[in-house]
């Protein structure tokens, strides 16, 4: 196996939990498993094979958010702005409902994988504040793993 990247994170908490990242070359959404036993997250993951569609509609809602994030590092918006409250691009929340239904749609497609995220060397930014680029490795999980 080798690492792919994380194209975007859409939820963060002690690592990411929720985005789309690549598995065999091709995007997929992500959703990390929570162990209830444990009452951690873990570094298991169910992922979805996203169709074009989808990918570009996560392409322009995550440009939405890079944009916001971009201004609030730099000190010109505050953190009540976020874009999911519909106040710097009404977009973003048209984005996430499309981005739901599909992942919903496509969810009969759905594995579980066993996710090693690092972080990957870049040079410069990524966007304006970002520097830190993760990648993942899937393998099959174990045959004891939650779920």
């Amino acid at each position: 196996m080798a690492y792919e990247p994380l194209r975007m994170i859409w939820d963060y908490a002690d690592g990411p939990r929720t985005g789309v990242a690549d598995h065999d070359g091709r995007p997929h959404y992500f959703s990390c498993v929570f162990d209830d036993e444990l009452g951690i997250y873990g570094d298991l993951f169910d992922i979805t094979p996203i169709d074009e569609e989808t990918f570009a509609w996560a392409q322009e809602h995550w440009a939405i958010w890079q944009r916001w994030e971009t201004e609030a590092h730099a000190g010109r918006l505050s953190a009540d702005s976020h874009p999911k409250y519909g106040h710097f691009d009404p977009r973003y929340n048209e984005l996430e409902a499309l981005l739901d239904k599909a992942i919903d749609r496509l969810a009969t497609q759905t594995v579980r994988r066993h996710g090693e995220i690092r972080r990957a060397s870049i040079d410069g930014e990524l966007f304006p504040g970002q520097w830190n680029r993760l990648e993942i490795e899937w393998t099959q999980p174990p045959e004891n793993a939650p779920g």
